[in-house]
């Protein structure tokens, strides 16, 4: 059963990714080549693909699969679109969080756990206050944009579990650093120049979805044999 979900997510991505592609075109990045439709497609498929695996074979988070790939379809035109842009638009995290919040209320009440709810609004509250707060910091380079998508992110996260929170809020700023490091490094960045954060952000919670349990489990026994 397993297997056929992550397949059946697997042709929602192939068919949703030219879609994806052609609607960060319209929401301001560059209008998509066949190159970038079969690379958005790529990822797209990727991503759902992971994320029916992950979730489909928990029966306490295979109702929260539609929130999660709703998130990722979304998740993909922001990244597309910010790395573009430096930007993450509000046509997409705005709409996003009643659409994300109606899925895992779904979810919550399809496995009969309500606490998940509870998880989920202070995974959302804490990390719009932790990027909020950095947003207003002298100095800092996030945008209002990246705090939107923190509190959609922080929603996600905090459903599934408080390892998976932790885990993408600390990856996402790891990630942050390296793609900083990486652009300075190849001179299309200096340190003054606004980097887009979004695909870091999202590539974190990527990452605690999928590791984030056995991430934090592993690192828990490593800083406390």
């Amino acid at each position: 059963m397993n297997g056929l979900v992550a397949l059946a997510a697997a042709v929602v991505g192939l068919a949703v990714g030219p879609v994806l592609a052609k609607a960060s075109g319209r929401i301001g990045a560059r209008t998509a080549d066949v190159g970038r439709i079969v690379r958005v497609t790529v990822v797209t498929t990727l991503i759902f693909t992971a994320l029916a695996t992950r979730l489909a074979g928990d029966p306490q988070t295979r109702y929260a699969l539609p929130a999660f790939l709703v998130l990722a379809g979304a998740g993909v035109v922001l990244a597309v679109v910010d790395l573009d842009t430096s930007r993450l638009p509000d046509a997409i995290t705005i709409p996003a969080y009643p659409v994300l919040a109606g899925l895992l209320v779904t979810a919550s009440v399809a496995a009969g756990d309500v606490s998940t709810l509870v998880r989920s609004g202070i995974g959302a509250a804490m990390c719009l206050t932790l990027y909020a707060g950095l947003c207003l910091a002298p100095g800092e380079g996030l945008g209002f944009g990246d705090v939107k998508l923190a509190g959609l992110l922080g929603m996600a996260l905090g459903w599934l579990s408080w390892s998976s929170l932790v885990t993408g809020v600390v990856l996402g700023f790891g990630y942050g650093a390296m793609m900083g490091l990486v652009l300075l490094a190849t001179g299309r960045a200096t340190i003054h120049s606004r980097m887009p954060f979004g695909p870091a952000m999202l590539a974190g919670a990527f990452t605690g979805v999928l590791v984030g349990e056995r991430l934090s489990a592993a690192y828990l026994a490593w800083a406390l044999p």
